[in-house]
């Protein structure tokens, strides 16, 4: 199947369950009627659902929010302010806007805290993979080396508001936390129009704004890492809180009767080697919550253990044996499929490591 169709059904599974993540349906009767917007951009599907006088008002500032983002920040749109910075890797300062500038601020702070397994230069990896082009391809041993030498996020120079690539060839790539971004551009724009109800779904990611229309609560489902698009683990409660989720099931090819996933750690230059099968994380914080699925996944299921009880942020990992591992502060919130034949674990620091 090529590229554009897998895409279109894409869109159409993402349509019905909101890409990564399923939504469970309320038994209780909405009262209020709900502005819904369904758009392809982004790479991906984004759906809206936001209730309020105004919800028009905010479902078309958003898609427009989106779209300059996209404009702006995508190393793939020529003469964008990331295409540019790429293009004069090894040469000059570029000038950037607020948006970008603070992005990228943000994300080489995340590399440094994890020792560069989240890496935004990783774009010369990325591209050489091409795992979510029309072919990709298992490059060479040599290839890889090359490449990993441009991938260093202390090489991305910043000066007032100009940023530069240190070397020629080096290049950003902002899909790592693309999502998670946009996650925070959708809760100002809902919070400049009074919106406080309803739900936005990027891709796998999720922003959920703090009420909803009945006064009951929205459950969102976990997905299946091991099933469909339609296939989920169990629930969550997500009222005023982004999720992002990272898993191998998300993009991958097939060579030689390998499964290569689109998950690349920069240590090594290979799809990362993880006794995780997803990493799901829960945060006020739309950016934090993407940068810290991938690098959780990378990192490993005793990682991400160590980091159950931490306060800014919950997470739901599954590991390879069918363990899932969460935080214990979710215990009132998350409930399992039953019909799924994982064990759910609610880890503290003494509990028996798996």
């Amino acid at each position: 199947m090529n590229l554009k169709n897998k895409k279109i059904l894409q869109i159409v599974a993402s349509i019905l369950v909101l890409g990564a993540v399923v939504v469970v349906a309320n038994l209780q009767k909405e009262r209020n009627t709900p502005t819904v917007s369904t758009e392809f951009m982004m790479d991906t599907v984004i759906m809206q659902k936001l209730y309020g006088k105004r919800a028009p008002q905010a479902i078309a500032e958003i898609e427009d929010r989106l779209r300059q983002y996209e404009k702006t920040c995508s190393m793939y749109i020529e003469n964008s302010e990331i295409d540019l910075i790429n293009q004069n890797a090894g040469k000059k300062f570029v000038e950037v806007s607020d948006d970008t500038l603070n992005m990228i601020v943000r994300a080489k702070e995340f590399s440094v805290q994890s020792n560069g397994l989240f890496d935004i230069t990783i774009a010369p990896l990325t591209t050489l993979w091409g795992i979510t082009s029309e072919s990709p391809k298992v490059p060479s041993e040599q290839q890889i080396s090359q490449a990993r030498t441009l991938v260093n996020y202390q090489d991305i120079l910043i000066q007032n508001h100009q940023v530069k690539l240190k070397h020629q060839g080096q290049a950003i790539d902002l899909g790592a936390v693309a999502k998670g971004a946009v996650c925070n551009i959708i809760r100002e724009v809902a919070q400049k129009y009074n919106i406080t109800k309803g739900y936005v779904s990027v891709g796998g990611n999720l922003i959920v704004l703090k009420d909803t229309p009945t006064g009951s609560n929205y459950r969102f489902g976990i997905r299946d890492p091991k099933g469909d698009e339609s296939e989920y683990i169990a629930t969550v409660l997500l009222n005023g809180k982004t999720m992002a989720t990272s898993g191998a099931y998300e993009r991958w090819f097939e060579q030689d009767g390998k499964r290569y996933h689109h998950i690349i750690n920069p240590h090594t230059g290979y799809p990362a080697e993880t006794d995780l099968l997803s990493v799901s994380v829960i945060s006020e914080d739309g950016m934090l919550a993407d940068c810290l699925s991938t690098t959780f996944f990378i990192e490993g299921k005793q990682a991400a253990l160590a980091k159950m009880q931490e306060e800014e942020y919950q997470l739901i990992v599954v590991d390879l044996q069918g363990n899932v591992f969460y935080s214990p502060s979710l215990i009132n919130n998350l409930q399992p499929n039953e019909d799924k034949p994982y064990q759910f674990i609610a880890y503290k620091e003494s509990s028996e490591k798996q």
